[in-house]
């Protein structure tokens, strides 16, 4: 049974064509680093003892405190992702299907999107001085605005 299931999602994938496949591919890796950031965020709290919810300071023996630097610096690098990562996939999802480009491009323009997120998270967690972080989010707004406009200028 097993087997069947991992066949016919290759099938599928397979069917998908190579540049929808690699957009879908490269997308599912930004939404689970996406998705490891509330994790991080929680994480955080618990250690710090610092909470927003008066029930859970109380549960975990903590305080609440809405200030903290090291959460905030967080959840700012968290909304900065969503800010970025979900126009992304929205685009690069859009590129593949439209055919404004190939898997090699879609996979490349991927592959230099997530570098500059990963890049501009360790930047930003690690409290590099700027332009680095600037640089990193500069270049994921530069790889939205190339696909965007790759498919409008192959569209019209």
């Amino acid at each position: 049974f097993q087997h069947y299931y991992i066949t016919n999602n290759l099938r599928i994938i397979m069917l998908m064509g190579a540049e929808l496949a690699a957009a879908v591919w490269w997308s599912t890796i930004l939404l689970l680093k996406l998705a490891t950031f509330p994790l991080i965020i929680a994480l955080t709290r618990v250690t710090k003892k610092i909470f927003v919810a008066g029930e859970d300071a109380a549960f975990f023996g903590g305080e609440v405190k809405l200030d903290n630097d090291v959460i905030e610096r967080r959840r700012r690098a968290h909304l900065n992702d969503m800010e970025n990562i979900i126009p992304f996939i929205g685009l690069i999802l859009i590129y593949a299907i439209s055919g404004a480009g190939d898997a090699g491009c879609v996979t490349l323009v991927s592959q230099i999107f997530t570098a500059a997120r990963v890049i501009h998270t360790v930047v930003y967690l690690g409290e590099v001085k700027q332009p680095a972080r600037g640089l990193a989010w500069f270049v994921g707004v530069v790889c939205n605005i190339y696909l965007g406009g790759k498919v409008i200028l192959h569209l019209y």
